[in-house]
C-alpha cells in the first residue's frame, strides 16, 4: 500500500467493496458517536446529542446530512460528468466521514476533556487564566483534529475527482464552495 492508496483509495479498489466498507464505517461512526454523546450535524461536524433527542431522531439527523449531501454532490457530478454515477458519489460522502470519528475519540480523553472544561468554565473571568497544560493540550488536539478533518476531506474530494473526472480548476472551486457552503449550512438543519 502507498501513500496514493492511502488518500485516494477510489482509484483501487472495487466500488461495491468500497461501498459496504463506507456504509460499515458510517454504522460505527454513528454507533460510537451516539454511545459518547454525540451526534453528526454536518460533514465533518459532530455536535453534543442533546438529552431529550431519542435514537432514532439522531439516526434521522445522520441519513440526512449523508442524503443531502450526496444528492447535492451527484448533481453537481452530473453537471462536471453526464456519466457520474449515484454509487461514486455516495462511496466517497460515507468514506470520507468515518475519519470524523478520531476527532470525537480524541476529544473523550481525560486530559482533551479537562481542557476543554477549564477553557469553557474561565470564558466568564474577564482576563481568563490558562495553566500552560491546558493550552499545549488545547493546541495538539486542535491540530491533530485539523489535520484529521483535512484528510477526511482530501478522501472526499479524491473520491469526488476520481467519480467525475474533474479537471478544471473551476470545477474545483466550485467544490469547495459547495463542501464549505454544505457544511455550515446543514448545522442549522436541527
Amino acid at each position: 500500500m502507498n501513500w496514493k492508496t492511502i488518500f485516494n483509495p477510489f482509484v483501487k479498489f472495487d466500488e461495491k467493496k468500497l461501498l459496504l466498507a463506507g456504509i460499515g464505517s458510517a454504522i460505527i461512526v454513528f454507533s460510537i458517536s451516539y454511545l459518547l454523546g454525540y451526534q453528526m450535524d454536518s460533514l465533518f461536524h459532530f455536535n453534543y446529542l442533546d438529552k431529550k433527542d431519542s435514537f432514532l431522531k439522531s439516526i434521522g439527523y445522520t441519513l440526512l446530512v449523508y442524503a443531502i449531501s450526496s444528492l447535492v454532490f451527484y448533481i453537481y457530478g452530473k453537471i462536471i460528468n453526464k456519466k457520474t454515477r449515484f454509487i461514486d458519489i455516495i462511496t466517497p460522502v460515507l468514506i470520507s466521514q468515518c475519519v470524523g470519528i478520531f476527532v470525537v475519540l480524541l476529544s473523550e480523553i481525560p486530559l482533551v476533556k479537562n481542557a476543554q472544561q477549564e477553557i469553557l468554565s474561565s470564558t466568564e473571568n474577564i482576563a481568563p487564566h490558562f495553566s500552560p497544560i491546558t493550552l499545549i493540550t488545547t493546541l495538539v488536539f486542535s491540530i491533530l483534529s485539523l489535520t484529521i478533518s483535512v484528510y477526511g476531506i482530501a478522501l472526499f474530494y479524491n473520491g469526488f475527482k476520481t467519480a467525475t473526472n474533474m479537471k478544471n480548476w473551476y470545477h474545483i472551486v466550485v467544490f469547495a464552495v459547495l463542501l464549505l457552503t454544505l457544511m455550515i449550512s446543514m448545522q442549522f438543519l436541527q
